[in-house]
């Protein structure tokens, strides 16, 4: 399970009436100290707390089931791994989970509580990370595909079990399972495999270069995080058309991506993805291109447009590719 795509801090507005039953409650803020911020749920019995049974589940409305996920996620043996298990309770909405917050999990029938955190010392280790989960909550999750560290080897890491070269694309707060690697490609289209990793059939992906230590205007908010490069991302079902307006890098149909740090709201649409300079794409070691890649180079596709360095791929220093820009008129 990997679709946390932005951070964010969770905040509980206030205690709920029912669901403290059998544990102990602290506050915590992201530098792990305690405050007046996220209430969780300490010791024997709350959601996300070692299990074997049903009944050593206390934390949460009494009148929905509790469940132990014993071994794995759901107690599927297909699913991720619980080291210790994994106390968790049947949920209609965040009020049935005590502190915890009621989770729609990937083809489940019923939602799940699973803990809340904010910070890399409010799971418990090792097995589980504090992983972002929307754009102001994190909950406790087994990390087993969790597979990198975003601040390590220049946001580098080893992809599938051939090695190719891949980026750490952070998932949680944690450093140390706190990230999933994704294929690094060639900008263009048609260049990334579908992922295998995601089941049959695999889904198509498409190709956006990325700077993990940015925000969504282009400002340095988390510099530990190294990866400036192309990844290969899922693609969305509905992808937007060139010109559209959009918010997420992702939106945009495989070739184009999101011209997020535009000054002006109305400027952020899909762009054509293009390559600076003399649009030639670095060949890195154990880079994969699939048969069939149209690889893009410094041509944009509308009348007048140049290769601009919208996406601050050529401001940045310490990146192998710096070459990637978006096609703007001037």
């Amino acid at each position: 399970m990997t679709t946390w795509t932005t951070k964010g801090l969770a905040v509980v507005a206030g205690l709920f009436l029912i669901g403290l039953i059998g544990c102990d409650t602290t506050s915590s803020n992201t530098d792990g100290g305690v405050d007046a911020g996220l209430v969780v749920c300490k010791g024997d019995g709350c959601i996300g707390a070692p299990c074997a049974k049903p009944a050593d589940c206390t934390e949460g409305n009494p009148s929905q089931a509790a469940t132990c996920w014993v071994g794995t996620i759901l107690n599927n043996p297909k699913l991720l791994p619980t080291p210790d298990g994994y106390c968790s309770r049947e949920c209609d909405s965040d009020a049935d989970c005590g502190t915890g917050k009621c989770y729609t999990l990937p083809n489940a029938t019923k939602r799940y509580c699973m803990a809340r955190c904010d910070a890399t010392n409010t799971c418990r280790k090792p097995g589980y990370s504090c992983a972002f989960d929307g754009a102001t909550d994190a909950i406790c999750f087994p990390n087993a595909n969790f597979d990198c560290n975003p601040t390590a080897n220049e946001g580098y890491c080893d992809y599938g079990v051939d090695k190719y070269i891949g980026g750490c694309v952070r998932v949680a707060y944690d450093d140390d399972h706190g990230g999933v690697c994704h294929l690094q490609c060639k900008l263009g289209t048609n260049t990334c495999p579908p992922d295998n990793r995601a089941g049959t059939p695999a889904p198509p992906q498409q190709c956006l270069y990325v700077d993990a230590g940015l925000d969504s205007r282009g400002n340095i908010t988390n510099p530990k995080d190294k990866l400036r490069a192309n990844i290969c991302f899922r693609q969305t079902a509905a992808p937007k058309t060139p010109g559209s307006q959009c918010t997420n890098l992702g939106e945009c149909q495989d070739g184009y991506e999101c011209d997020l740090y535009a000054a002006r709201p109305e400027s952020r649409i899909c762009r054509a993805l293009c390559v600076q300079g003399d649009g030639v794409q670095l060949d890195l070691p154990g880079l994969f291109v699939p048969a069939g890649a149209k690889i893009a180079n410094n041509t944009c596709p509308g009348a007048g447009e140049v290769c601009s360095d919208s996406l601050l791929a050529g401001a940045r220093v310490g990146a192998r590719d710096r070459t990637a820009g978006l096609c703007l008129a001037p």
